[in-house]
């Protein structure tokens, strides 16, 4: 059957838009003669708009607000006996399925194993006896909603895009188009609330705030948006419109904030505006007191924050705890200045921070079996957090929690190691004499070497060789050095002892790291 013609017309029932979504993209509909005319969050909005549509099949879930499926499967067997009732249902809601049987239902289907091919066959089965060509289709206003979740759609067929496009750009006709995106990731994984929830309470304060405009609510994966059409006369109250809807919306649910796009003129822009906003969505953590930020007030890309973890690890070797908590929160007044690390990218810095933390005590022998078999859980933690102080904060505490652990004695005893730390650091690019540092530091060179390897389970030539190798690494970063020069910058003055050392350190020569960056 041509998808042009006649079709089986099929609504949707379920309190999860998601899952609404879903079976909208299940497959290509109109290849098989069915079309997806209406879909409803709950019983009486179905019934609301059941004269409208004229399905001839019901696709209901049975646990909804409102009006549940056993009361909207009673309701319509007395308006509308004709129309075939199909009720979707999880192995929990069996004695739910038994009851709606009564009134008529004529089939069941279980939600975690619902195929495109099941589906399809059983629409074509009940629906095998109606006559489409005799019939008069209805004339049928879609839900933009429906519409603008099946364009969005990566997945769906590009014929099918098409068709749903030009039926969409019917509902948006005036000058101007916005957009405002959250993700809801943080609110399923933080929360208690569900995505029906979720989407229940954005809905209807879309209709709270926004009814008065010409707008659209729309869920895809993790992700809500909002599309606003208007003219130019509405710019202002669109804005303040905006404004209200998410500050209630972050009231109300906490963990979620909105980016707002740039104002654009042509409808065929939605679907890459939508696209283009997808990374703003990673700079939200800066704006903490914004429930709705603008996209020009956020910058992609960027110089990452330079941190000197050498500096940081030398800290943590003296038990400088103090020090090493300074330097986190220069660290963090930096990036909250220069936001170029996206959420992702800034909450694995705070990850590789406390793996590194926790490395280099345990190599110090100190008792930090605690703090790395609670690594996971403060992993989890940074992962869940919604904004950059939340991030600094769980630092910040993980730091002082080590002052608690490292041994007294090792504190005040620290300041060799201090003080080799930091001759090596300005030193490394130089020619290091063990026994000029040793002069240098006023100790005795034989028990500077002992000493150092006690206390770290490390030579100091080898030390010395990491310090290098590390400053190495970062400078093959830049491609327009040249091997042999970074070997100089680094203190070695024979170049394949420098690739000898280097291999030794990282299980690879210079060349072939710089290869592997690179990629």
């Amino acid at each position: 059957m041509n998808k042009h013609n006649a079709a089986y017309r099929v609504m949707i029932v379920d309190d999860e838009a998601i899952l609404r979504t879903g079976m909208l993209h299940l497959c290509n509909w109109g290849e098989y003669g069915i079309e997806i005319v209406a879909q409803a969050a709950n019983g009486q909005e179905a019934l609301q708009q059941m004269e409208a549509v004229q399905p001839h099949v019901v696709v209901t879930d049975i646990v909804m607000p409102v009006m549940d499926g056993v009361e909207f499967t009673k309701a319509m067997r007395m308006q509308y006996p004709e129309i075939k009732i199909v009720v979707l249902s999880s192995y929990s809601e069996f004695n739910y399925v038994r009851e709606v049987f009564k009134y008529g239902v004529n089939d069941y289907l279980l939600k975690p194993k619902i195929s495109a091919t099941e589906l399809i066959s059983l629409i074509q089965s009940l629906c095998s006896n109606i006559d489409l060509t005799s019939e008069n289709k209805p004339t049928v206003k879609k839900d933009p909603a429906l519409l603008l979740g099946q364009w969005l759609d990566s997945d769906a067929a590009l014929n099918d895009k098409a068709d749903v496009c030009h039926e969409l750009h019917q509902h948006f006709k005036l000058e101007h188009f916005i957009i405002a995106k959250a993700s809801t990731s943080l609110l399923l994984s933080r929360t208690k609330w569900t995505q029906s929830q979720i989407e229940s309470i954005i809905i209807d304060l879309g209709a709270e705030h926004l009814s008065a405009l010409e707008y659209c609510c729309v869920f895809l994966k993790n992700e809500a948006l909002l599309l606003v059409n208007y003219e130019p006369s509405q710019s202002v109250e669109v804005i303040a419109a905006l404004k209200r809807f998410a500050q209630h919306t972050q009231d109300a649910l906490k963990f979620i904030s909105f980016v707002l796009s740039h104002t654009f003129d042509a409808f065929s822009l939605i679907k890459s505006e939508h696209e283009r906003l997808t990374p703003y969505l990673g700079k939200l953590l800066y704006f903490t007191e914004q429930a709705l930020v603008p996209e020009n007030e956020m910058t992609i890309g960027g110089e990452k924050t330079n941190f000197d973890e050498l500096q940081f690890t030398s800290a943590l070797r003296t038990f400088a705890i103090d020090d090493a908590i300074t330097m986190l929160k220069a660290l963090f007044s930096e990036i909250q200045n220069n936001r170029t690390y996206d959420e992702y990218s800034l909450k694995r810095l705070c990850q590789n921070l406390i793996y590194t933390t926790i490395s280099t005590l345990e190599q110090l022998k100190q008792p930090v079996t605690e703090l790395g078999s609670s690594k996971l859980k403060l992993f989890k933690m940074i992962d869940l957090a919604f904004d950059i102080h939340e991030l600094e904060n769980i630092l910040t505490q993980f730091l002082e929690g080590l002052k608690n652990i490292v041994q007294r004695s090792d504190y005040q005893q620290s300041m060799i190691l201090h003080q080799v730390y930091e001759y090596v650091n300005k030193n490394y690019a130089n020619e290091i004499s063990l026994s000029e540092m040793a002069n240098s530091l006023h100790l005795n060179y034989t028990y500077l070497s002992s000493y150092f390897k006690q206390r770290t389970q490390e030579n100091l030539t080898s030390y010395i060789s990491r310090v290098r190798t590390d400053k190495a690494k970062e400078l093959l970063h830049e491609q327009g050095l040249s091997v042999s020069e970074i070997s100089r910058l680094t203190g070695f003055s024979d170049h394949n002892y420098f690739s000898k050392v280097f291999k030794k350190m990282t299980g690879m020569t210079p060349i072939e790291y710089r290869h592997q960056i690179s990629q």
